[in-house]
């Protein structure tokens, strides 16, 4: 048996990992999901994969906090396994005569969102070739503690460029090293200067807000535990919808993302008012990307900021974009959400099982109503696309492609846009909305957008 191969985890992986054992009933797993049309052909997937597993070492490790020091007891590694594609692509074939994006993700619901990927024993991803008749579905399913969504693209977009080099006869390229600092990133460092009262206030006074007024009800049974199975529905707004959304955003000078959160604070208010809620605040949390733009690592590079309003100023549309713009505006400049993630340090000393126990006790009190991420355009593989403006894979056509993220202790809205479709994808626990509320629910919002 070879020398084991460990390298320190992020301590952001490493809280993500523990928000996971701290909550037995969550699933931090994240998958894509993408509708292929044309020939796919396992046998290059299997190699394809492979090359992005060398080029993306990291996604072979697994955690361990069972290597031979005293820091066993406060930090966990990852460890280097060597897994190989074979081991990692499972292919199936859909029981049913035809197969769409629907199935596709009522799929993965059933049949993989619900089941934490245990990172102890297992690497942190699966990939699932799922077969129908004429298409297939290609599923990319990652635990969060390895990447955030966006790493988890950049790992697909090597996997489509490999995949394409042995299909089309071009030359590959050869593994290099493993770097350990690109495993470990990314890297946060204690400083006296983030404990300043200049830099922590800002922070201390908005987490104060957000516990001693906690945000209203999405759904008057809503529950405070995090529990229930894994729920999602999906939607679509096609070019001329989407092109009028960008086009009332910009008559108000501001941007689609202030547009799509102006409209859920909107549908919020509405939504709520069949009710009594404990709280007449509505929370909605922005993840907020930290990477530099050469920055195309498998990591954790993001953080995020809390948009908290009184029901009482919320109003027309117009009104709420400048609203939006200007809390928005307040919280970047504030540098809350850098704030959050030089925090983390403070962590890194406390014992692993003290370190899950804060986290399964705390997330309930900073919970939001809801968080709602944009990841904008996407182009899996734009240096080959067709007439149509879709993206290929080889000889095959992506008709489609989903995001789906995990749920924590509250709903998730992952929206992206692909060849002109705006994509709603609203991951939930049934402790929260019944599947027919959360459909209900995704609706409103868009009726509400399109109006």
């Amino acid at each position: 048996m070879g020398e084991r191969q460990l390298f320190p985890a992020s301590i952001v992986d490493d809280i993500t990992y523990c928000t996971d054992r701290a909550h037995p009933h969550l699933s931090l797993n994240y998958a894509w999901i993408f509708t292929l049309e044309g020939e796919v052909s396992s046998e290059i997937a299997r190699k394809a994969l492979d090359g992005a597993l060398n080029h993306y070492p990291k996604a072979r490790c697994i955690l361990v906090n069972n290597y031979p020091s005293y820091k066993r007891w406060f930090r966990y590694r990852w460890e280097y396994t060597g897994t190989a594609a074979q081991d990692i692509l499972e292919e199936v074939q859909f029981p049913g005569s035809h197969a769409g994006s629907e199935d596709a993700v009522n799929y993965y619901i059933n049949n993989h969102a619900r089941f934490s990927i245990d990172l102890s024993s297992q690497i942190p991803l699966k990939v699932v070739l799922l077969r129908a008749q004429q298409r297939a579905f290609l599923f990319f399913i990652m635990h969060h503690a390895v990447g955030d969504g966006l790493g988890g693209f950049f790992f697909i977009q090597k996997f489509i460029q490999c995949y394409e080099d042995i299909y089309y006869g071009r030359p590959q390229g050869t593994p290099g090293k493993i770097n350990a600092r690109v495993i470990s990133s990314p890297e946060i460092r204690f400083r006296w200067s983030h404990l300043s009262p200049r830099y922590l206030g800002p922070y201390v006074r908005h987490l104060a807000l957000m516990i001693k007024e906690p945000p209203l009800n999405l759904f008057p049974q809503q529950t405070a535990r995090i529990s229930g199975e894994f729920l999602a529905t999906v939607r679509h707004l096609d070019s001329p919808q989407l092109e009028a959304i960008r086009s009332t955003a910009k008559k108000q000078g501001a941007t689609i993302n202030d547009y799509l959160l102006a409209t859920m604070f909107r549908t919020i208010k509405k939504w709520s008012q069949g009710w009594i809620t404990p709280s007449d605040r509505i929370n909605i949390t922005v993840p907020i990307n930290l990477r530099s733009p050469e920055d195309r690592s498998l990591s954790n590079t993001l953080s995020g900021v809390t948009v908290s309003l009184k029901t009482t100023v919320i109003s027309n549309t117009e009104q709420m974009l400048s609203l939006v713009r200007q809390e928005l505006t307040a919280l970047v400049n504030s540098t809350m959400h850098r704030t959050l993630i030089h925090l983390s340090s403070l962590l890194k000393p406390l014992p692993i099982p003290l370190r899950t126990g804060i986290l399964h006790y705390s997330s309930r009190g900073t919970a939001s109503s809801i968080v709602i991420s944009n990841m904008g355009v996407l182009s899996p593989n734009p240096a080959h696309q067709d007439e149509a403006g879709f993206n290929h894979l080889g000889p095959a056509r992506i008709s489609n492609l989903h995001g789906m993220p995990p749920v924590g202790a509250w709903p998730m809205l992952f929206i992206c846009t692909y060849n002109k479709s705006m994509i709603f994808n609203l991951s939930f626990l049934d402790s929260y909305f019944p599947q027919e509320a959360g459909e209900r629910f995704i609706d409103a919002y868009l009726a509400e957008l399109t109006g």
